[in-house]
């Protein structure tokens, strides 16, 4: 049982040392930016890319994309070069069995909205391995705060659940990064809320649910749901039993 045990423990040891040795790190994981701007997406390897010993695949090095609904594709392979159907204002750049690699896309397209991924080959423990950096969302559109909807429960739902839940709805606003807190009586309280839903008009939508005892309610609370991003204005709604109809 001590062998057994030796054993699991070196093998979970192992394994940690391989992880670590063939991380991939990508930034920034969110951008957002304007038709006709220039983003740069950059991904940086914790090992040399390649086997340097003989200069096996120098220059493994790929960006994908993926929008989603769709399966990933190859936009750049072999650290710059196009794929046949990559237009010429996305650019990769890096050098053989390197560490730091960019991805540049220049004059952005709003159909250039999506997820970026960087693939890397390293040689580790005498054997290939494929890792993928952890993605870039990239946005691509103006700044639009949401628009706010509070609506409570009915007098009926509260009888029959003796609570009252109340409801934030967030509507076309960009980019997906918005999102709902709850305050009551200005104080903090903690609720899920939902990701950003992309809508046909090219703007995304939120819900988040908060649960209140029916006697909260009953006592008139001020209850208020607030949509923030960072470097922008908080959009906030709000709602109390007073300015419900029963």
């Amino acid at each position: 049982m001590f062998l057994m045990n030796v054993f699991i423990l070196t093998f979970l040891v192992c394994i940690k040392e391989y992880a670590a040795e063939a991380t991939v790190d990508q930034a920034p994981s969110f951008a957002l930016v304007e038709v006709g701007q220039t983003v740069v997406l950059s991904c940086k390897t914790g090992n040399h890319i390649g086997r340097r010993s003989d200069g096996d695949c120098k220059s493994c090095l790929a960006w994908y994309y993926q929008r989603a609904g769709n399966t990933p594709k190859v936009l750049i392979h072999s650290i710059s070069t196009l794929h046949s159907d990559t237009p010429s204002r996305f650019v990769g750049s890096g050098v053989d069995h390197g560490t730091e690699f960019t991805l540049t896309i220049s004059g952005v397209q709003s159909e250039d909205a999506g997820d970026y991924y960087c693939q890397s080959y390293h040689w580790i423990n005498s054997r290939g391995v494929y890792t993928f950096g952890g993605g870039t969302r990239l946005e691509v559109g103006l700044i639009t705060p949401p628009k706010l909807t509070v609506l409570p429960s009915s007098s009926q739902e509260m009888t029959m659940q003796s609570k009252a839940l109340i409801m934030c709805l967030a509507n076309q606003g960009f980019p997906s990064d918005w999102t709902l807190s709850w305050k009551v009586e200005g104080r903090r309280r903690s609720q899920e809320t939902s990701s950003g839903v992309l809508q046909q008009d090219g703007l995304y939508s939120w819900s988040s649910t908060l649960t209140l005892t029916q006697q909260e309610w009953e006592n008139g609370v001020l209850v208020l749901c607030e949509a923030t991003r960072s470097g922008q204005s908080a959009v906030t709604g709000e709602v109390r039993r007073e300015q419900c109809t029963e």
